[in-house]
């Protein structure tokens, strides 16, 4: 059987200092990400019909309609290397109202289950809000639909998964449900389905999540601790920390830091047959949650060296020289970049086999010479035929350990005093036959929970894979919290529940052991805020203060939801005032594209000035910006007043500019307005509301457009929810880029 190797969709690797003694001896190999294994398929045990059979059996609300041409089967199966068996691909396309829509599915070799299914509409208008159906349809769409493909009965579905909800109008509203698999009722942690319900009922995702079956074995419920007790314990012996936390916010292209309190990070509950705790490493009697951080050096280690792209190119090389194996190494090319304010060369490098080839990158962080990602794809690989595995013992947690710290201190030199010593053991892989070893980022003595600098070292101590990619952090919140430990402790304590699941822990067996998980307010993912004491889940979308209105209450629900009208009180909010060009122009901006109110403020070029008098200071800089960017404003031609109302007619210049349609709607002389106040239009706009008008994105009072009326927040809320609606015609015709 011919072997093929292929890592898709993966941009990880990169590298740092020139001919480095540590750089001599490391190899290369990932684990970060699960690599697909690919194998050309020599034999029709599995046909394409045989898998098409199987959709339309399951699913033919689906694919009745494919034809078995509509369909193509992929010449390659593929496996992981901790999971060999075997899956099959299909993908599928047609045109439906001569618009595509397509898509793929995976199966399953050991019985042809669907493991993976992922499906592009035709058309998502019916998707856009306000959706046609509710999120309580959809989770019963999604249960119906794992009970078509999922051959196990034993699921139950999550409550912590939140529906996904996207900040812009013109994306479709989508439902998320995560399903755990379970043993005896009882939730299974690594075994998971995830299904993605559309807003008009179409399933766009499915996947399922499951470890190789014939390995699972389950530890019985007998004599276990009972949950009371469990709760007291964690209660009384689970300390938090405190901690900088990153947090992303969706309207700033950076970082920001909170300072937080949060349990060990090792710690993933109590053994619930044993009462010991379950770490990441295995069982332990007691936490030492207190231990003291330890920067890996004091200072510096080096000065900064910058390096070129041919340094890189030279660096790559010496990495696949101390390989040692006889595979063809080529240097497919290299390119300078900026990532997070810095600037990096990434050099492109592909193996050349036998049978097959497989490649990745090599990232640098070019001012600092210092390795920021490199990762070795060759040991997931299956050995050539004329090859045999290197049997070699595990090593010595401590040898993994000094060895990390070396290649940490010879590979990043300059940031080194950033990073300390792991506080959490090695974790083994015994598939891989890797070490994996992380060390937190610290600041001001507090780990930055959220950054850190990851090694994997193989048996021999050889570096396999090297991953940092350091934010830059402007602001760090004080170090000293306005809530005390004792106070953080009694609010955790007051808030904490426990679950018991099945856990896999450190069993390389495929043994389950139950575990009791601590929860905060039905979530497993939660932090103290050390100033405000709140108890929040990072994962947990903010539900935002609604609004009541006769005509326009849910499309102004919607776009408060998503950021695009901001209501300080919604008790004193009037959505039937009128909107400033400013606020009308930001809500355009934050619901046709992703906006972030930083822009211009990082980026080294002088920032540009359309309008004089909106200066890099002003508060609507970066929504003006963005807004002649994109061609809704035109510096040459428009005369803004940012706290001026905005009027009817100004609007549908802005919505048709949006639609890229200025160009004919520059020709007012080929439009006959049929409104009655048509005399009342700024000749040079008659284009503009022409289509507006015909298009129904503003509507008409008493079949009077009102052309210098001054839009209201209700107004322009159910105006911009029709403009979605034709966004999307044009993105499905192919002709709409935002």
């Amino acid at each position: 059987m011919k072997k093929w190797t292929s890592a898709l969709g993966m941009s990880i690797v990169s590298l740092g200092l020139l001919a480095s003694p540590a750089l001599a001896e490391a190899s290369v190999n990932p684990k970060e990400e699960r690599v697909p294994i690919y194998v050309a398929m020599t034999d029709e045990s599995v046909t394409k019909e045989q898998l098409i059979q199987i959709l339309k059996t399951k699913l033919p609300e689906m694919f009745a309609t494919y034809s078995n041409s509509d369909f193509q089967m992929t010449s390659m199966s593929y496996h992981y290397a901790d999971d060999l068996t075997t899956r099959y691909e299909l993908t599928f396309q047609k045109k439906v109202n001569k618009q595509t829509e397509g898509g793929s599915v995976s199966f399953r070799s050991d019985n042809l289950e669907i493991e993976h299914l992922y499906f592009n509409p035709a058309n998502l208008k019916d998707a856009l809000f306000p959706g046609k159906i509710t999120e309580e349809q959809g989770r019963k769409i999604a249960e119906d639909f794992v009970k078509k493909v999922v051959s196990s009965s034993n699921y139950v579905l999550s409550t912590e998964t939140p529906s996904y909800f996207s900040g812009l109008i013109t994306e479709p509203i989508t439902y998320n449900y995560t399903f755990n698999s379970t043993e005896k009722n009882i939730p299974i942690q690594d075994q998971s389905i995830v299904v993605s319900v559309l807003g008009d009922g179409k399933i766009q995702y499915f996947t399922q999540m499951s470890p190789d079956q014939k390995r699972m074995s389950f530890e019985e419920a007998t004599n276990i601790v009972s949950k009371e007790a469990a709760l007291e314990k964690m209660k009384d012996q689970l300390n938090l920390t405190l901690q900088y936390s990153i947090d992303y916010l969706s309207n700033s292209s950076k970082p920001s830091v909170k300072l937080v309190y949060l349990p060990a990070p090792n710690v993933i509950g109590l053994h619930a047959t044993s009462n010991k705790w379950a770490t990441t490493t295995g069982k332990t009697d007691s936490l030492n949650s207190k231990a003291a951080l330890q920067p890996l050096a004091p200072k510096q280690l080096k000065e900064s060296s910058p390096i070129t792209i041919d340094d890189a190119k030279e660096i790559a090389k010496q990495l696949v020289e101390s390989q040692g194996n006889t595979t063809k190494f080529t240097i497919d090319h290299a390119y300078e970049y900026q990532m997070n304010e810095q600037a990096v060369i990434s050099v492109s490098y592909s193996y050349r086999y036998r049978n097959g080839s497989f490649g990745s990158s090599i990232e640098f962080n070019k001012n600092t010479g210092e390795l920021i990602s490199y990762s070795d794809y060759y040991s997931p690989i299956p050995f050539e035929d004329d090859e045999t595995e290197n049997a070699v013992p595990r090593m010595d947690k401590d040898k993994v350990l000094a060895a990390a710290e070396k290649y940490v201190k010879e590979l990043a030199p300059t940031s080194v005093h950033e990073y300390a010593k792991p506080n959490t053991e090695p974790v083994y892989d015994k598939d891989s036959k890797v070490h994996y070893v992380n060390f937190p980022r610290i600041k001001n003595g507090l780990i930055v929970n959220g950054d850190s600098l990851s090694v994997t070292i193989d048996d021999e101590g050889k570096l396999k894979s090297f991953y940092r990619y350091p934010l830059e952090i402007e602001e760090w919140p004080d170090a000293d919290a306005t809530v005390s430990s004792e106070e953080a402790k009694k609010l955790f304590a007051d808030a904490l529940d426990v679950k018991l699941v099945y856990h896999r822990l450190q069993n390389e067996d495929g043994k389950y052991e139950l575990v009791y998980v601590p929860t905060v307010n039905g979530q497993e993912y939660y932090q103290v805020d050390a100033n405000s004491g709140e108890i929040v889940s990072p994962y947990a979308q903010a539900k935002k203060a609604k609004v009541t209105h006769p005509t326009a209450e849910k499309e102004l629900n919607y776009l408060i939801q998503a950021g695009a009208i901001e209501v300080k009180d919604p008790n004193t909010f009037n959505a039937d005032t009128a909107i400033t060009q400013g606020q009308a122009l930001q809500t355009i901006i934050k619901s046709i594209t992703y906006f972030y109110e930083d822009y211009y403020a990082y980026r080294q070029e002088q920032p540009p000035v359309s309008f004089e008098h909106i200066n890099p200071d002003h508060p609507y800089y970066n929504v003006v910006e963005t807004a002649t960017r994109l061609g809704i404003l035109n510096p040459l031609e428009d005369e803004l007043n940012i706290d001026q109302k905005v009027t009817n007619e100004q609007l549908a210049v802005w919505y048709i500019r949006t639609l890229g349609l200025e160009q004919a709607a520059k020709h007012p002389e080929i439009y006959q307005l049929t409104i009655k106040d048509a005399a009342d239009v700024d000749p040079e706009k008659i284009g503009y509301v022409a289509i507006s008008h015909v298009l129904g994105l503003q509507g008409t009072d008493q079949s009077m457009f009102l052309p210098k009326r001054e839009v209201t927040y209700a107004q322009l809320a159910k105006s911009i929810i029709e403009l979605a609606y034709e966004i999307a015609e044009k993105r499905n015709s192919g002709s709409y880029y935002y």
